[in-house]
Parts: C-alpha cells; structure tokens; sequence
C-alpha cells in the first residue's frame, strides 16, 4: 500500500513535493552564478519546501549549503552564532578541524560536547555582552567567505524570515550586513521572507542598504495544470478511480494555496480508501471535515472574539469577497457603525484570524475557519 503522498504542516522533499518545477529552476541558475534573490512568498505558499528543495538540489552538485531561520534567533549575538556554525559545518566536515577553526575566532568562544553515544561536536557560544554581536556576526562572514576559497567550494545561504533583521537594531545592521555581503564573491544568497511590504521595502526603498542588492522574486501559486496532473498521477497510482476533472474545484476550494491543497487531497486519499473511489460529491464535503478536525483550535480562537468581532466574522464568512465598510454590507448584516467595524478588523488581524489583501478585503488567514463558522451558524 502507498503510503498518504499529500504532505503538509512541514518541509516536503522529493517526489512528495508538488511542481514547482519553474521556480526551482530559476532559483538553482541564479545560485549557480552565486547571486543575490529576495523570495518573497505568502505564508503556506510551500517556501520553506522550495528552499529544501533547492539546497538538496545544490548540495547534489557540489555546493556547501546552509539554511538560516531568522524566527529561530531571539537577539543579534544568536543570529551572529547561527550564520557562524551553519556556514562553517557546511564546508569543513571534520570535527577536529572547526574545534581548531573556531577556537581561532576573536569575537566567538569554542564550544564542545560530547553525545550520548560519545560522539563530539564543536559549536559556538553566544557572546555575553551585545556590544560583541555585530563584530561576531562580521567575523562569522568573512570566515564564510575565508573558508569556501580555502576549500575552493561554493557555498549557498538561505536566510529565512529575512524581514526579521529588523528586529536586530534597526538598520545599521542592515547596512554593515550589506557591506559584508558585497565584498563576497564565494557566496549565494537566497534573502527569503513571508512579510511582503516588509521585504519590498527593504530590497525596494532607496534609502535602505539593501536597495538593488539583488533581484526580487515573488513566489505565486502553483500553475494549475501542473498542480492537477501532480494530483491526478498520486491517486492514479494509489488505484483510486479518479477523473482529473473532478480533482479540479480542490483547486479552488483551496483557493490554489499549496498547504490547503495539499490538506484537502490528504483527507480525500484517507477518506476514499476503502472504496477507492473519488467523486464530486466526496470531494465536496472535503473542507467541512477538515474544519471539523480543526474546531478546537477555531473554537478557542472564537471565545476570545467580542460579540461585534463574531458579527463581522459572520458576515466576512458569508461575504468573503465584500467591503466591510460599504453601506450596502453593514446594512445586510446588521454591522457597524464604521468605526466599531475598523477597531474589529485592527482586533482581528492583530490576532491573525484576518489579513487584508492587496485588492483591499479582508481574508481569512485559514480559509478552513471560514467553513468553521459557516457550520456553526
């Protein structure tokens, strides 16, 4: 038996991992030639999957990899760690050697422990005073840039989250982080990050540093064929009796984000085992049973709504597509005024129930909540 193919919730590799064959060809070329991207990519967009994708891909010709979440490191003196031993352990695999190579280091002490079955490891220790982070973080890059010549190997970075430096003082980090990066000519840079405006602005605004570093890539949904035929050939070779027409409306019920996507198949595969049948009908019921696998986590998020954000989430669940300031919506709904509607909404998105779309409206975060409240209305 064939084990579920729709993966979610996590990094996916492999033949699991759905077409995304363009842009895994276009982030490989520019990392070929050691170039600088800034990813931009909706949350749940499969990003982190890519990037997986593409560093596998990378290290299979020859490459030093390194993925760095930003979401991983609270201050600048972590992060400063972080890039240090990620860079370092992709190139220089004998333990010995990074013991010698980091007890060099000025800014960073060695670290060694010893594993439950005795095997060593050498890492770093974070600086005690936050003076040393920006030094350490330098230090850190140029012995990157220092050790992928001395190996005469090329190294990629992926730096996740990207739009979170800011959160490490401002923008003087910015700037002595572009100007390390400037001078290196061993390395690839891979800038990725979920906060649009944020990232636009930091790669855009010409009084930012890291303006025209490199090109920006934003990362759209899957194509839809390519989607449907991944689809389609997974339950064709699980046995299931399947039409690649009827997969067509999970496409929209996911509104072609992969994590939904990839959510609704896993239920549709689980649910027509028995069977082995997939049909329109089945598939129609796919998003109130994943809403329902997931009612206590809305339910929780639902106690901590007013009763005026309950009436807006009501009516955004009937009306996804409306403007909830329009006269026309408030009236239908029995809502507003305006102004109790716009502290709502700055209430709701604050939680991350909401998010506003480049068109305007409003958009539940999980489109599963949005079923949710329709069945409990």
């Amino acid at each position: 038996m064939i084990e579920n193919p729709f993966k979610y919730g996590g990094v996916v590799r492999g033949p699991f991992f759905a077409d995304r064959r363009e842009e895994l060809a276009e982030l490989s070329r520019e990392m070929f030639n050691l170039n600088k991207v800034f990813l931009i990519s909706p949350r749940r967009f499969g990003k982190t999957s890519l990037l997986s994708n593409l560093l596998d891909e990378l290290q299979e010709k020859g490459f030093g990899t390194a993925y760095i979440d930003l979401n991983a490191y609270t201050d600048l003196r972590a992060f400063a760690v972080g890039f240090t031993q990620s860079t370092s352990t992709a190139l220089e695999t004998s333990t010995d050697k990074l013991v010698k190579m980091f007890a060099g280091m000025k800014r960073l002490r060695p670290r060694v422990q010893a594993g439950p079955g005795g095997e060593i490891s050498a890492g770093l220790e974070i600086p005690p005073a936050e003076k040393e982070a920006m030094p350490a973080l330098i230090e850190g890059m140029r012995n990157a840039e220092e050790l992928a010549r001395r190996k005469k190997k090329k190294l990629i970075v992926v730096i996740d989250e990207f739009s979170d430096l800011e959160k490490y003082d401002g923008r003087s980090v910015e700037k002595a982080f572009r100007s390390e990066v400037q001078q290196q000519d061993q390395i690839g840079y891979v800038f990725s990050g979920s906060e649009e405006s944020v990232m636009i602005s930091m790669a855009k605004d010409r009084n930012r540093a890291f303006y025209r570093l490199g090109r920006i890539m934003e990362l759209g949904p899957i194509n839809r064929k390519e989607y449907l035929d991944f689809i389609y050939r997974w339950f064709q070779k699980g046995s299931y009796q399947v039409e690649r027409r009827d997969l067509e409306p999970i496409i929209v019920q996911g509104r072609d984000v992969p994590y939904n996507i990839q959510r609704l198949c896993h239920v549709l595969w689980d649910s027509a085992q028995t069977d082995r049948r997939v049909t329109p009908e089945r598939i129609q019921t796919l998003p109130t049973i994943v809403a329902e696998q997931d009612s206590p986590h809305f339910e929780l998020l639902w106690r901590t709504a007013t009763p005026q954000q309950k009436g807006l989430l009501s009516a955004l669940s009937k009306e996804p597509e409306a403007k909830p300031f329009s006269r026309d919506f408030q009236l239908s709904h029995g809502i507003g005024p305006s102004s109790s509607i716009k502290a709502s909404l700055d209430s709701i998105v604050k939680k991350g129930i909401l998010y506003k779309s480049k068109e305007g409206t409003y958009v539940f975060s999980d489109i599963f909540m949005q079923h949710w409240i329709l069945s409990v209305l």
